[in-house]
């Protein structure tokens, strides 16, 4: 049964992640009350996705919070606090939250170390399913809840019909907790069980598929990869593009290619796994002298050469 490729440094991610999840949710007492915490933080964003009706939460979800608000009350208002934070994370970090800040993430990174008969790297179909995520940013979060009307006028869609952070940290322990509450899970319970089901069973062959394909929070921190703060740099001067950051990563990407992909989660496996230093987190964006000395030394090998 083929495993995930180890890399130094994998333990210590998973740590922070885990830690991340706690402190997410750090009121665990909740979960054997079934209760939902309350209390002021509520009102606050955290980074990744995690359900504000989770029992043991503190914060609230930034794109629960971006669905909510941008239907008020059914009028359609402009999502000043939720857009600002999802902007201001992403600004910094990009998708790095993603990579250490995220609780669904996190399972996903434990379910893909479960031994399974094959790990897909990639298939076809792969690259062109990447574009989902977008549509149900645009779609599912952003347009459905400023211009359906009627009963539709303040549904969060996204949350309601696919999140399954939600299912996992939220409904299940809500459902298990409280008898009642399972009486009347319908059909909609069912759906987002399925969902949550396909997702896990494909997190066992495939790196974060939900990630890859789905979460809308992902596809909108990806499109601050290029000017985060908190940024992938790449010394071409090091580099021997011996494929080895390519090997590692969880999203199928090439760092060498594209280090500001806007796929790339920032979890920094390809450069611990870099032999020669070549990769690296740093602040703003790969610098000049870089570029220069690696067109030098090609220059100079190239004299040696002749």
């Amino acid at each position: 049964m083929a495993k995930e490729k180890r890399v130094k440094g994998d333990g210590k991610r998973l740590a922070i992640q885990a830690a991340v999840t706690l402190a997410y949710n750090f009121k665990l007492w909740n979960f054997l009350s079934g209760s939902i915490s309350q209390g002021k933080a509520k009102s606050v964003c955290v980074p990744g996705l995690n359900c504000y009706s989770c029992p043991g939460a503190v914060g609230a979800c930034p794109m629960g919070a971006l669905q909510n608000t941008v239907r008020n009350g059914g009028r359609i208002s402009f999502p000043y606090y939720a857009l600002g934070m999802l902007i201001l994370f992403g600004a910094v970090l990009g998708r790095l939250i993603c990579g250490f800040l995220c609780p669904f993430g996190f399972v996903q990174d434990l379910l893909y170390k479960i031994p399974f008969f094959k790990k897909l790297r990639s298939f076809r179909g792969d690259r062109a399913l990447r574009w989902i995520k977008y549509a149900v940013l645009l779609l599912l979060c952003i347009l459905f809840p400023m211009f359906l009307s009627g009963d539709w006028a303040t549904v969060p869609f996204f949350c309601k019909y696919i999140c399954p952070s939600g299912m996992l940290f939220g409904a299940i322990p809500l459902t298990l907790a409280n008898p009642a509450l399972a009486s009347q899970a319908g059909g909609l319970f069912w759906w987002k069980i399925a969902v949550l089901a396909v997702i896990v069973l494909l997190s066992l062959a495939i790196s974060r598929p939900f990630c890859r394909y789905l979460c809308p929070l992902g596809a909108f921190y990806g499109l601050f990869n290029r000017i985060a703060i908190v940024n992938l740099q790449h010394s071409d001067d090091k580099c021997t593009h011996c494929g080895a950051c390519e090997a590692v990563c969880p999203m199928g990407i090439d760092p060498v290619k594209d280090f500001a992909s806007t796929e790339c989660i920032r979890c920094t496996r390809c450069a611990r796994a870099c032999p020669h230093g070549a990769l690296h987190l740093g602040i703003g964006a790969q610098k000049n002298s870089d570029k220069k000395q690696a067109a030098a030394n090609r220059r100079k090998a190239a004299r040696k050469n002749k």
